[in-house]
């Protein structure tokens, strides 16, 4: 029992900053894409401007 807890206390000296690292991670990816989509929302669009020629 005790090398058992040995190892999970060893263990999650690992895992648990890769658990934070992988949570910040997501919060950039959806920052990027939601700043992404803002900018596609608030941009006219080409094909609209080329029609009226």
């Amino acid at each position: 029992m005790l090398v058992l807890d040995l190892f999970i206390r060893g263990l999650s000296h690992v895992l648990v900053p890769m658990f934070f690292f992988g949570l910040v991670g997501s919060a950039f990816v959806v920052v990027i894409s939601t700043a992404h989509d803002v900018l596609e929302v608030f941009t006219p669009d080409e094909e609209h401007a080329d029609s009226d020629l």
